[in-house]
């Protein structure tokens, strides 16, 4: 095996899901959000892999565009379209991730675990439950939107 290789846990796996291209961008966020979730829940003691500086930056750089492109392009729809439980789901994870990531970036090494717990739990529902509602629900047209606002947007699809 390359030491390159990152094999991740079985309980951090996805598997193979097919994804509209045009959520391909947000849905390729996931990797990093797992790699990071992982590292959180693999530290020995306080920040032992991290230090609170760096996960707040890779908050703000990896994590925090990608929820701002899901909370202003797909939640507002995907309420209109009566999915009020779902979104609902969603909206708390992210407040949740937010508040966690605040405690965390000032050296709340708990709170640090908590979030790759949670962060792990919020990309397998993304995946699982939010995403293939919004492949069901939504417009091409919003779609297509989120796939240029995405922060990793998907080359070469068509509209």
């Amino acid at each position: 095996m390359s030491p390159h290789l990152v094999v991740l846990p079985r309980m951090f796996q996805l598997g193979p899901m097919k994804r509209d291209p045009r959520l391909q961008g947000l849905s390729s966020d996931h990797h990093q959000a797992l790699v990071l979730a992982r590292t959180l829940l693999e530290k020995q003691g306080p920040f032992s892999h991290i230090d609170p500086h760096e996960l707040g930056h890779r908050f703000d750089v990896e994590l925090e565009p990608h929820f701002l492109v899901e909370d202003k392009w797909l939640l507002p729809p995907l309420r209109e379209a009566g999915l009020t439980a779902l979104c609902d789901r969603f909206a708390k994870d992210h407040a949740d991730l937010r508040r966690l990531i605040s405690l965390a970036r000032v050296g709340d090494a708990d709170s640090a675990v908590s979030l790759g717990k949670r962060l792990h739990e919020h990309v397998r529902f993304e995946e699982r439950e939010f995403f293939p509602a919004c492949e069901e629900r939504l417009s091409d047209e919003i779609l297509s939107k989120v796939n240029q606002a995405a922060p990793h947007p998907t080359l070469h699809v068509k509209d």
